[in-house]
């Protein structure tokens, strides 16, 4: 949900025409506003940001909805630490 300075909704059809327009005018691929809310959800959990508090941001009502939406990102989080870790595991040996 967008809103103005004053706290008053925005409607989402304003955001979306505006959109619109800005990506014609400088020449940008067409995107829907939604596209913003799975980059902060993307950008959360590659940040390392718990999926409750995920969830919560996104207003799911439940981690489980998120863990279901990205489990992508969250393969691929998961797959950074375990690289993090052998890392780690591996300098040790050699020193």
């Amino acid at each position: 949900m967008f809103t103005q300075d004053n706290g008053d909704r925005i409607s989402p059809d304003s955001i979306t025409d505006w959109l619109n327009k800005f990506s014609a005018a400088n020449g940008l691929p067409h995107i829907h506003p939604h596209a913003f809310r799975h980059t902060a959800a993307s950008t959360m959990i590659a940040n390392g940001v718990d999926l409750v508090t995920a969830a919560n941001e996104l207003g799911h009502s439940n981690a489980t909805i998120t863990a279901a939406i990205y489990a992508h990102q969250i393969a691929e989080a998961k797959a950074r630490a375990e690289e993090a870790r052998f890392d780690v595991f591996s300098r040790r040996k050699r020193a």
